[in-house]
């Protein structure tokens, strides 16, 4: 065990040998060549060395005892004239804890005065509890922090002066990036000298910077004055260089962020149109499928039976089989074109282009009366807004659609028409008091209008418009509303 443990410091000790070597080696050529110098030569060098040494610390104790009085005596004779502005509003805040709105004013009109926003950039006025009563950054006012070591200082009555805390959660929601003199100054009752609140002042340090700088060329050699200003000078040109390239960075992170959200928009635009594309598509194929229908089952059965009649008319015997059978050919085309201008009558609008907002759902409404024999409330918006035709064919078709709904689940009970325009908004709405089913939306023509809410739907959507059908206890309700700004009403 002894050999072991023998064995295990050896292994230890052995691997300082180069280290230790490797220093030696390094420092003998500068002994030797230090001592083959003169020895004026090595006076020179170690004394220059040691003065310098000695002239570096020097001025750096020297320009921070300077530097502190300096701060010192600039925070009493700040606080000293900020103390006679600020006894009202001491005297305010002993009497009613905060300052009122005509105090608040006069403080925001003498800290926006020239001689005083250059010197006292920021101001505030601190509570007891850490809340600040005033504040030349609105968003403090109001707010609670952890008091600053400067304020509890000044709470006990004395003068405080610091350099500001940049980390501070009160400087960092107003983004603070200058390191300002903190100056506190304690406000008093003029009674009895308690404590009320505390004056917070930061002051512009670039007067009080130059003082000391000059101090430090008096206090230290040209050669470190020399190096101090080369070094401020490097860090001057990297730090410009750096917030340069921060800026850079943060403007491009801004520009590719932009640019992927405006990609989004397109690809989302491009899918909606797509969709809509499509949905209009199958809504005008099932649409011309109506109408084929239509004709087919109506009209087209009509004549064709009416073409069956003609035979009854060639091979009758008398004039009065003649007259009966082409009586019948007559009835039955009559019935067929009674059928076709029917449906016609349901694809053609009529001439609502001269027509103001409420015109159109005026003839919309009483061509619905002239067809059903039912009556219609209209509650109009009472605006004479110019509308394009397309929005005009699309507020027709919505009413058109609405009513022949009402008239066909509720037999036309509390048909009502409300239309109102909110700023730029036009909401349109019809309902009736049917109680109608989930049926009530589908696609099925009513009274051989081929519109259909779905069709309805693609249309409004077309315009960036919403269609919304609504049940109720008491009836139903179809919505519309539709955006009339962005460009709309230049069409």
């Amino acid at each position: 065990m002894t050999e072991h443990s023998g064995g295990i410091s050896h292994e230890f000790a052995a691997p300082a040998e180069p280290a230790l070597v490797g220093r030696r080696r390094l420092l003998l050529p500068i002994r030797q060549w230090f001592g083959r110098q003169t020895l004026s030569m090595q006076f020179l060098l170690a004394c220059g060395a040691l003065i310098f040494l000695v002239a570096a610390v020097s001025g750096y104790l020297i320009s921070r005892e300077v530097s502190h009085n300096a701060a010192v005596d600039r925070a009493a004779a700040t606080a000293l004239f900020m103390q006679s502005i600020l006894e009202p509003a001491g005297n305010e805040l002993a009497q009613s804890g905060q300052l009122s709105a005509e105090r608040r004013l006069r403080l925001d009109e003498l800290f926006a005065e020239p001689q005083f926003k250059d010197r006292f950039p920021y101001f505030e006025l601190w509570l007891p509890d850490g809340s600040v009563a005033y504040s030349t950054s609105k968003e403090l006012i109001g707010r609670r922090f952890n008091p600053p070591p400067g304020l509890l200082r000044a709470l006990k009555g004395d003068v405080a002066a610091e350099y500001a805390d940049l980390t501070a959660s009160e400087h960092t929601l107003r983004s603070l990036s200058t390191r300002y003199l903190e100056i506190y100054s304690p406000l008093r009752r003029s009674d009895t000298g308690e404590v009320v609140a505390v004056a917070e002042i930061h002051e512009d340090t670039d007067t009080l910077h130059w003082e000391i700088f000059e101090v430090r060329l008096i206090g230290w050699t040209v050669v470190a004055g020399a190096s101090t200003l080369i070094m401020l000078g490097l860090l001057a040109i990297v730090h410009r260089g750096s917030a340069t390239i921060e800026r850079q960075r943060l403007r491009l992170e801004q520009r590719a962020e932009e640019a992927e959200r405006v990609s989004e928009e397109i690809r989302v635009l491009r899918d909606r149109a797509r969709l809509a594309s499509l949905r209009m598509t199958d809504s005008n194929e099932r649409l011309t499928r109506g109408i084929g229908a239509d004709l087919h089952d109506g009209p087209a059965q009509l004549i064709g039976f009416a073409i069956l009649q003609t035979e009854p008319v060639r091979v009758a015997r008398s004039r009065s089989e003649r007259e009966e059978a082409l009586e019948v050919i007559c009835g039955t085309l009559e019935e067929a074109l009674k059928e076709i201008r029917l449906i016609a009558r349901s694809l053609l609008l009529p001439d609502i282009e001269h027509l103001d907002l409420d015109q159109v759902i005026g003839r919309a409404a009483k061509l619905h009366e002239a067809r059903t024999g039912t009556q219609v409330a209209i509650k109009g918006s009472g605006s004479k807004l110019p509308l394009p035709p397309v929005i005009k064919t699309c507020i027709y078709r919505f009413v058109q659609e609405g009513l022949n709904n009402a008239h066909r689940h509720a037999n036309g009970r509390g048909q009502a028409i409300r239309c109102r325009i909110d700023g730029t908004v036009l909401n349109l709405s019809v309902r009736d008091h049917g109680g109608p089913s989930a049926k009530s939306s589908s696609s099925d023509k009513p009274d051989g209008s081929g519109l259909g809410i779905h069709g309805l739907q693609q249309r409004v959507e077309s315009l960036g418009g919403t269609l919304k059908f609504v049940h109720r206890r008491d009836g139903a309700e179809l919505q519309m509303t539709l955006d009339l700004g962005g460009g709309m009403l230049d069409g």
